[in-house]
């Protein structure tokens, strides 16, 4: 058994040296439109096209239609169909954030089947809460929930990712995830997304227990999934 989870793109893969670690979890995190749905998508139908099973915990609202774009590509040239990798993947939906503890706490019910647990956001609700309640004890929660599903990941030699959102601090001006060091303490590698002219992506590894931060990759989403930009120049990356 691998080491790593491929996500689906080559040059995160490489980022992440091979990708994503079992028995840890890691954090993408990024502004609307960054990439961060596609990859966690990605991810899980790469490990479908394997022959693996992935659970994909969804509070953002996945799109069908998107996923069968993404399965389609997977499966171009192979005796594989879309429904063979759409019953290996494990969708559960919440639609407010007591469903998502839920969805999170019956996780462990399917550990023992999964290469790959998929948590798509982890703090979109948390979002919406904390302006009504008391925001410091959602987060609190949050992390509750992350370190459950790394409790998962290490007793079950499984990859965790979740995706987060930004937050921009009024003292600097600059973006940040949600959480702070309280959600990053729990990740063992952290990587943050960013959208640039001509539709690229960037991901630059802000942290990883095997690597320095700083490094970075580029990459493209297209209706078949995540594919290196060769060609991409440093003024369409502005």
């Amino acid at each position: 058994m691998s080491d790593h989870v491929s996500t689906g793109c080559d040059p995160v893969d490489e980022l992440l040296d091979g990708g994503l670690e079992r028995g840890a979890v890691t954090q993408v995190y990024g502004p609307s439109a960054a990439g961060k749905t596609n990859l966690g998508l990605s991810a899980a139908l790469e490990v479908a096209a394997s022959g693996d099973v992935a659970l994909y915990i969804d509070t953002e609202g996945l799109s069908a239609d998107r996923m069968e774009q993404i399965a389609t590509g997977r499966t171009s040239g192979t005796d594989q169909t879309v429904d063979d990798l759409a019953g290996r993947l494990i969708v559960s939906e919440a639609l407010d954030y007591d469903e998502q503890s839920e969805a999170v706490q019956d996780a462990a019910e399917f550990a023992d089947e999964v290469e790959l647990i998929v948590l798509d956001s982890a703090t979109g609700f948390y979002r919406l809460r904390r302006d009504d309640e008391d925001g410091g004890e959602t987060l609190r929660d949050v992390a509750r929930q992350i370190t459950h599903l790394l409790s998962l990941a290490r007793k079950h030699d499984l990859a965790v990712l979740f995706t987060n959102q930004v937050f921009t601090d009024p003292d600097s001006d600059r973006s940040t995830a949600l959480g702070g060091h309280t959600l990053n303490h729990w990740s063992g590698a952290i990587v943050r997304l960013e959208r640039f002219r001509g539709g690229n992506r960037r991901a630059t590894l802000e942290k990883h227990r095997a690597k320095p931060a700083g490094e970075t990759a580029q990459f493209r989403i297209t209706d078949a999934g995540l594919v290196g930009t060769d060609d991409a120049t440093p003024e369409s990356l502005r």
